[in-house]
Protein backbone atom coordinates (compact mmCIF):
# COMPACT_ATOMS: atom_id res chain seq x y z
CA UNK A 1 0.00 0.00 0.00
CA UNK A 2 2.94 2.28 1.09
CA UNK A 3 4.63 2.00 -2.37
CA UNK A 4 1.31 2.48 -4.10
CA UNK A 5 0.35 5.59 -2.17
CA UNK A 6 3.83 6.72 -3.00
CA UNK A 7 2.84 6.37 -7.00
CA UNK A 8 -0.44 8.12 -6.24
CA UNK A 9 1.43 11.20 -4.61
CA UNK A 10 4.14 11.11 -7.75
CA UNK A 11 1.49 11.26 -10.16
CA UNK A 12 -0.52 14.22 -8.32
CA UNK A 13 2.45 16.02 -7.92
CA UNK A 14 4.13 15.93 -11.00
CA UNK A 15 2.57 14.85 -13.95
CA UNK A 16 0.71 17.78 -14.31
CA UNK A 17 4.22 19.75 -14.92
CA UNK A 18 5.75 16.82 -17.21
CA UNK A 19 2.38 16.94 -19.53
CA UNK A 20 3.21 20.03 -20.84
CA UNK A 21 6.35 19.22 -21.78
CA UNK A 22 5.34 15.56 -22.79
CA UNK A 23 3.29 17.45 -25.76
CA UNK A 24 6.46 19.69 -26.72
CA UNK A 25 8.42 16.42 -27.39
CA UNK A 26 5.12 14.60 -29.38
CA UNK A 27 5.00 17.42 -31.18
CA UNK A 28 9.26 18.00 -32.47
CA UNK A 29 9.05 13.99 -32.98
CA UNK A 30 5.56 13.95 -34.96
CA UNK A 31 7.36 16.84 -36.97
CA UNK A 32 10.46 15.28 -37.57
CA UNK A 33 10.17 11.70 -38.68
CA UNK A 34 8.13 13.06 -41.87
CA UNK A 35 10.66 15.67 -42.79
CA UNK A 36 13.90 14.06 -42.29
CA UNK A 37 12.31 11.18 -44.72
CA UNK A 38 11.34 13.63 -46.76
CA UNK A 39 14.14 15.53 -46.94
CA UNK A 40 16.27 12.24 -47.27
CA UNK A 41 14.99 11.95 -50.63
CA UNK A 42 15.87 14.53 -52.47
CA UNK A 43 19.40 14.06 -51.06
CA UNK A 44 19.39 9.94 -52.19
CA UNK A 45 18.32 11.24 -55.79
CA UNK A 46 21.26 13.40 -55.80
CA UNK A 47 23.63 11.02 -54.42
CA UNK A 48 22.55 9.02 -56.77
CA UNK A 49 22.49 11.18 -59.74
CA UNK A 50 25.14 10.53 -62.80
CA UNK A 51 26.41 13.85 -62.90
CA UNK A 52 29.44 14.02 -60.41
CA UNK A 53 29.10 17.16 -59.37
CA UNK A 54 25.51 16.47 -57.82
CA UNK A 55 26.71 13.48 -56.36
CA UNK A 56 29.73 14.75 -55.07
CA UNK A 57 27.75 17.14 -53.49
CA UNK A 58 25.54 15.55 -51.90
CA UNK A 59 27.86 13.03 -50.43
CA UNK A 60 29.78 15.73 -49.07
CA UNK A 61 26.56 17.10 -47.42
CA UNK A 62 26.08 13.71 -45.83
CA UNK A 63 29.70 13.38 -44.16
CA UNK A 64 29.03 16.83 -43.10
CA UNK A 65 26.07 16.57 -41.27
CA UNK A 66 26.84 12.56 -40.20
CA UNK A 67 30.40 13.44 -39.02
CA UNK A 68 29.34 16.82 -36.67
CA UNK A 69 27.40 16.28 -33.26
CA UNK A 70 23.91 17.57 -33.60
CA UNK A 71 23.95 19.67 -30.32
CA UNK A 72 26.44 21.46 -32.73
CA UNK A 73 24.76 21.96 -35.48
CA UNK A 74 21.40 23.05 -33.06
CA UNK A 75 23.63 25.93 -31.75
CA UNK A 76 24.53 26.55 -35.58
CA UNK A 77 21.16 27.31 -36.60
CA UNK A 78 19.60 28.74 -33.38
CA UNK A 79 22.74 31.47 -33.05
CA UNK A 80 23.70 31.72 -36.28
CA UNK A 81 20.30 32.11 -38.35
CA UNK A 82 19.68 35.73 -36.53
CA UNK A 83 23.06 36.85 -38.22
CA UNK A 84 21.17 36.85 -41.69
CA UNK A 85 18.01 37.94 -40.03
CA UNK A 86 16.31 35.07 -39.99
CA UNK A 87 14.73 34.26 -36.72
CA UNK A 88 12.94 31.24 -35.84
CA UNK A 89 12.04 29.53 -32.62
CA UNK A 90 13.96 27.45 -30.51
CA UNK A 91 11.16 24.60 -31.26
CA UNK A 92 11.50 25.48 -35.49
CA UNK A 93 15.79 25.77 -34.57
CA UNK A 94 15.15 21.78 -33.23
CA UNK A 95 12.99 20.22 -35.87
CA UNK A 96 15.37 22.16 -38.72
CA UNK A 97 18.47 20.83 -37.04
CA UNK A 98 17.27 17.01 -36.54
CA UNK A 99 15.70 17.22 -40.47
CA UNK A 100 18.93 18.12 -41.67
CA UNK A 101 21.08 15.90 -39.74
CA UNK A 102 18.99 12.43 -39.87
CA UNK A 103 17.79 13.52 -43.41
CA UNK A 104 21.27 12.58 -44.20
CA UNK A 105 21.80 9.25 -42.45
CA UNK A 106 18.48 8.66 -43.69
CA UNK A 107 19.58 9.04 -47.01
CA UNK A 108 22.51 6.53 -46.47
CA UNK A 109 20.12 3.81 -45.54
CA UNK A 110 17.62 4.00 -48.01
CA UNK A 111 20.85 4.13 -50.91
CA UNK A 112 22.17 1.02 -48.91
CA UNK A 113 18.72 -0.28 -49.76
CA UNK A 114 18.52 0.75 -53.49
CA UNK A 115 21.74 -0.70 -54.41
CA UNK A 116 20.70 -3.74 -52.74
CA UNK A 117 18.28 -4.71 -55.74
CA UNK A 118 19.75 -6.53 -58.26
CA UNK A 119 20.56 -4.78 -61.60
CA UNK A 120 18.13 -7.59 -63.33
CA UNK A 121 15.71 -5.58 -61.90
CA UNK A 122 15.93 -2.09 -63.60
CA UNK A 123 16.96 -4.41 -66.59
CA UNK A 124 13.74 -6.58 -66.63
CA UNK A 125 12.12 -3.02 -65.91
CA UNK A 126 13.32 -1.23 -68.86
CA UNK A 127 12.88 -4.24 -71.53
CA UNK A 128 9.14 -3.83 -70.99
CA UNK A 129 9.53 -0.06 -71.38
CA UNK A 130 9.60 1.65 -68.13
CA UNK A 131 11.55 4.16 -68.08
CA UNK A 132 13.51 4.73 -65.14
CA UNK A 133 11.56 6.67 -62.84
CA UNK A 134 8.99 4.71 -63.33
CA UNK A 135 11.33 1.60 -62.79
CA UNK A 136 12.41 3.08 -59.68
CA UNK A 137 8.85 3.92 -58.12
CA UNK A 138 6.88 0.68 -59.20
CA UNK A 139 9.95 -1.80 -59.20
CA UNK A 140 13.27 -1.01 -57.22
CA UNK A 141 11.62 0.75 -54.37
CA UNK A 142 9.25 -1.50 -53.23
CA UNK A 143 11.72 -4.07 -53.20
CA UNK A 144 14.28 -1.76 -51.12
CA UNK A 145 12.02 -0.71 -48.70
CA UNK A 146 11.79 -4.70 -47.63
CA UNK A 147 15.63 -4.44 -46.98
CA UNK A 148 15.96 -1.27 -45.45
CA UNK A 149 12.85 -1.01 -42.72
CA UNK A 150 14.68 -2.72 -39.78
CA UNK A 151 17.48 0.10 -40.77
CA UNK A 152 15.29 2.47 -41.18
CA UNK A 153 13.68 2.17 -38.19
CA UNK A 154 16.64 1.79 -36.01
CA UNK A 155 17.48 5.60 -37.64
CA UNK A 156 14.31 6.92 -36.55
CA UNK A 157 14.67 5.52 -33.10
CA UNK A 158 17.54 7.35 -32.54
CA UNK A 159 15.86 10.33 -34.08
CA UNK A 160 13.26 10.56 -31.58
CA UNK A 161 15.48 10.06 -29.07
CA UNK A 162 17.48 12.92 -30.30
CA UNK A 163 14.73 15.44 -29.44
CA UNK A 164 15.88 15.22 -26.33
CA UNK A 165 18.73 17.95 -27.14
CA UNK A 166 16.50 20.63 -28.01
CA UNK A 167 16.43 21.32 -24.43
CA UNK A 168 20.18 22.76 -24.63
CA UNK A 169 18.34 25.98 -26.64
CA UNK A 170 15.49 26.64 -24.20
CA UNK A 171 12.83 24.54 -25.76
CA UNK A 172 10.55 23.33 -22.75
CA UNK A 173 10.00 19.86 -23.93
CA UNK A 174 9.89 16.63 -21.61
CA UNK A 175 14.09 16.65 -20.68
CA UNK A 176 13.85 19.94 -19.34
CA UNK A 177 10.68 19.94 -18.01
CA UNK A 178 12.22 17.27 -15.54
CA UNK A 179 14.94 19.18 -14.98
CA UNK A 180 12.94 22.28 -13.96
CA UNK A 181 10.79 19.93 -12.11
CA UNK A 182 13.56 19.21 -9.82
CA UNK A 183 15.31 22.64 -9.39
CA UNK A 184 11.98 24.06 -8.62
CA UNK A 185 10.71 21.71 -6.18
CA UNK A 186 12.83 19.55 -4.89
CA UNK A 187 11.71 16.75 -6.53
CA UNK A 188 14.20 13.22 -6.57
CA UNK A 189 14.80 10.72 -9.55
CA UNK A 190 11.91 9.87 -9.87
CA UNK A 191 11.06 12.39 -12.29
CA UNK A 192 13.48 11.60 -14.99
CA UNK A 193 12.39 7.80 -14.57
CA UNK A 194 9.16 9.26 -15.42
CA UNK A 195 11.26 10.96 -18.77
CA UNK A 196 12.82 7.67 -19.50
CA UNK A 197 9.33 5.82 -19.57
CA UNK A 198 8.33 8.34 -21.62
CA UNK A 199 10.90 7.83 -24.40
CA UNK A 200 10.83 4.52 -23.79
CA UNK A 201 6.68 4.38 -24.81
CA UNK A 202 7.35 6.33 -27.67
CA UNK A 203 10.23 4.10 -29.12
CA UNK A 204 8.55 0.48 -28.16
CA UNK A 205 4.96 2.15 -30.37
CA UNK A 206 7.62 3.47 -32.95
CA UNK A 207 9.25 -0.48 -33.40
CA UNK A 208 6.38 -1.80 -33.37
CA UNK A 209 4.49 -0.21 -35.90
CA UNK A 210 7.81 -0.38 -38.29
CA UNK A 211 8.07 -4.30 -37.29
CA UNK A 212 4.23 -4.55 -38.46
CA UNK A 213 5.21 -2.45 -41.65
CA UNK A 214 8.14 -5.07 -42.50
CA UNK A 215 5.85 -8.24 -41.60
CA UNK A 216 3.26 -6.75 -44.48
CA UNK A 217 6.17 -5.73 -47.37
CA UNK A 218 7.74 -8.83 -47.09
CA UNK A 219 4.43 -10.69 -47.60
CA UNK A 220 3.37 -8.44 -50.43
CA UNK A 221 7.08 -7.53 -52.10
CA UNK A 222 8.94 -10.63 -50.92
Amino acid sequence: MGSFAELTHFAERYLPYLAGGFAVTLAIAALSVPLALGWSLPILLCRLARRRWLAGAAAAYIEVMRNTPLLIQMYLIYFGLPLFHVFLSGFMCGVLAITLQHGAFLAEVLRAGVESVSARQWDAARAIGMRSRTAFRLVVLPQALVKMLPPLGNQLIVLVKDTSLVSAIGVMEVTLSGKMIIERTGGSYEVFVAVALFYLTMTTALGAGLRVAERRLAVRFG
